[in-house]
């Protein structure tokens, strides 16, 4: 995508090239079984991923995956905390797995981002 900057005190025309970011994991994530449902957290508030959360386990679900990679690994554990001591006391913890992504930035630069999942079931 061009962007065409014009500065209204001259009459000459700047073109600045934009490039888009992607994130790509080089290796292949495990996938969730079709019965389980995966609450993805992000940059929202810690708030939103405890709703998503009780909504899935009151929509007749029995396990939820909840998946963070980077910074967003604190809301997650948060999440999952909040969730067990204050709203619904009978989730019990399954599993937690901890791995690390390598993903390509811009400029085929090859990073490493931790990532987690908190496997909660409900008897």
């Amino acid at each position: 995508m061009i962007v065409v900057l014009r500065d209204r005190t001259k009459t000459e025309e700047r073109t600045c090239e934009r490039k888009e970011r992607t994130l790509t994991p080089e290796r292949n994530t495990s996938k969730t079984e079709v019965s389980d449902k995966a609450v993805l957290v992000g940059q929202k508030p810690v708030k939103n991923y405890m709703i998503a959360c009780m909504t899935a386990f009151t929509g007749g679900s029995n396990q939820i995956v909840i998946k963070a990679r980077g910074r967003a690994i604190c809301k997650a554990v948060d999440t999952f905390e909040l969730l067990r001591r204050a709203f619904m006391k009978d989730v019990q913890l399954q599993e937690i797995k901890i791995c690390t992504e390598q993903v390509t930035r811009e400029g085929d630069r090859k990073s490493n981002v931790s990532a987690i999942e908190i496997t909660l079931t409900k008897p």
